[in-house]
């Protein structure tokens, strides 16, 4: 984090938090869904890393399509790619590794939500270093 702070470009710090933020976002609404669905088969849906490395995927690419469409002016920056992906693995991987054992429904609804929040905090600090709000 150092280096995307101390780069002297916030934008690099932005994408990294918009990237890792989003992520979270996303990796708890998959929780929540891949919750639900072990519930009712167990055996199938035990292990949540592959749905969690499917939501960084699925992050990475909703930051390329936004990169490519909505804040391609002129034309998309790789460095600003490259930062939000990297924010988005470094979660992903954080999530995988840090996986929690089973907890009861009102547990894993506070640490849910917290986590939606933490990703929350950070799209708005990223948004902040580059001036949008």
């Amino acid at each position: 984090m150092a280096y995307l702070i101390g780069s002297g470009r916030f934008d690099y710090a932005a994408h990294f938090l918009a990237g890792a933020g989003g992520t979270l976002i996303l990796i708890v609404a998959t929780n929540a869904l891949w919750s639900l669905l072990s519930s009712r088969w167990p055996s199938a849906f035990a292990d949540a890393a592959p749905a969690i490395a499917a939501a960084t995927l699925i992050s990475i690419g909703f930051g390329l399509v936004a990169e490519f469409t909505v804040f391609a002016a002129p034309v998309a920056d790789i460095v600003d790619i490259v930062h939000q992906s990297l924010g988005a693995i470094v979660v992903g991987m954080a999530c995988v590794l840090l996986a929690g054992s089973r907890r009861s429904w009102a547990a894993a609804l506070v640490s849910e939500g917290i986590t939606a929040g933490l990703g929350l905090v950070m799209i708005v600090i990223g948004a902040a270093l580059v001036g949008i709000i």
